[in-house]
């Protein structure tokens, strides 16, 4: 009973332990994430929206959108090309799929690499996860939304996707940028009320 007890009170503390990092990985994470909306040099807003921009809005901190998927390598499927809000595009490989559940449903989005960015010096590993859901036009931007991710370093035929660090493109702040426009099969039939808002 006793050893029972102490079990499940050390269980319990590591999750409030889990929890406080995870919140604590968060806030650091949106701190930045503000810290580069403020740097004139860096900034997506244009140059007179800068000096009145306090933070983003994002939706409350919720883990049940941190989601463990399981891959599925894609990587010797055929180069496709995303269009982006200029109505050119770009060349992207499907390096796998990403199955996963969120309130016990099911759903598969894919994750691209950029040719051209996998070019660049300490881009080799990048992901690319560009998404659309029911909360598009609502309380998130109407073009959908982005995630990042990088190549595993060890395969274990899962990868973690957080969408409390889905953002907005540049696009949704600054005319100016081209951005590309998620592929249809990567929308969720679903609300992911969590990272940034519009």
């Amino acid at each position: 009973m006793y050893k029972i007890l102490i079990i499940f009170l050390s269980l319990s503390t590591f999750s409030i332990a889990q929890n406080k990092d995870y919140q604590t990985e968060i806030k650091l994470h949106r701190k930045e994430l503000n810290e580069h909306f403020k740097d004139k040099n860096e900034s997506p807003l244009p140059r007179n929206k800068i000096k009145h921009f306090t933070e983003l809005p994002f939706f409350p901190v919720n883990e049940k959108y941190k989601v463990k998927a399981k891959l599925e390598f894609t990587f010797n499927t055929p180069i496709i090309y995303i269009q982006d809000t200029k109505g050119s595009s770009e060349a992207y490989q499907q390096y796998a799929l990403a199955t996963f559940k969120i309130d016990g449903k099911e759903f598969q989005l894919s994750i691209y690499q950029s040719l051209e960015l996998k070019k660049k010096k300490g881009y080799e590993n990048y992901l690319f996860i560009p998404f659309t859901d029911l909360s598009n036009g609502e309380t998130t931007y109407p073009g959908g939304r982005y995630m990042d991710t990088t190549i595993p370093d060890e395969y274990t035929g899962y990868i973690t996707l957080d969408f409390n660090k889905a953002y907005n493109p540049y696009c949704a702040y600054n005319k100016n940028y081209i951005c590309p426009v998620p592929p249809k099969n990567n929308h969720l039939a679903t609300k992911i009320l969590a990272g940034v808002k519009y």
